[in-house]
């Protein structure tokens, strides 16, 4: 047996073969059909897998799905044990503590989540960044993703709205 891929093997992994996909696509629609029929069969062979998993050992798809790879192909192939507001909360979890953020609304395909301030040692825009990726890594199925800023409630003096 090799040995397990370290979290940052896999990420480059992924990020080659995406731009591997994309290259081949842009030559050869063949090629292109070629990768998908594999795709296929792999992904009734996994399907096939977690079933019998869920048969014999019914917390194992939740694990499988848990690792980061796994998981990953496990979305490919529209496999994940969990539906995408699961997923997106998980994720946002995540964050914290250096981002707050909570998926507020999720309506035909679209994520509503509101944070509450800026992540540590960043702005508004990056933690809006931040919250986008996370949510699309986690599902792709997410067709737009909505970032709302909390603001800080506002002090107001007690002297300031008494009547005179």
């Amino acid at each position: 047996m090799t040995a397990t891929w370290d979290i940052e093997r896999v990420r480059r992994a992924l990020t080659e073969l995406d731009a591997g996909l994309a290259e081949l696509e842009a030559r050869d629609d063949n090629a292109l059909d070629v990768v998908r029929a594999l795709v296929d069969v792999y992904g009734e062979a996994l399907n096939r897998t977690l079933a019998l998993a869920a048969e014999t050992a019914p917390t194992l798809p939740d694990a499988l799905a848990g690792d980061e790879l796994v998981g990953h192909l496990l979305l490919v192939h529209d496999l994940h044990p969990h539906d995408p507001e699961t997923r997106i909360r998980r994720a946002l979890a995540d964050l914290a503590p250096h981002l707050v953020a909570e998926l507020t609304d999720y309506t035909d395909g679209t994520a509503t989540v509101s944070i509450d301030g800026a992540a540590r040692g960043g702005n508004a825009q990056e933690s809006a960044e931040t919250v986008q990726g996370t949510v699309y890594a986690v599902a792709p199925e997410v067709a737009d993703v909505v970032v709302r800023h909390r603001s800080e409630p506002a002090f107001v003096p007690l002297t300031a709205v008494r009547a005179r």
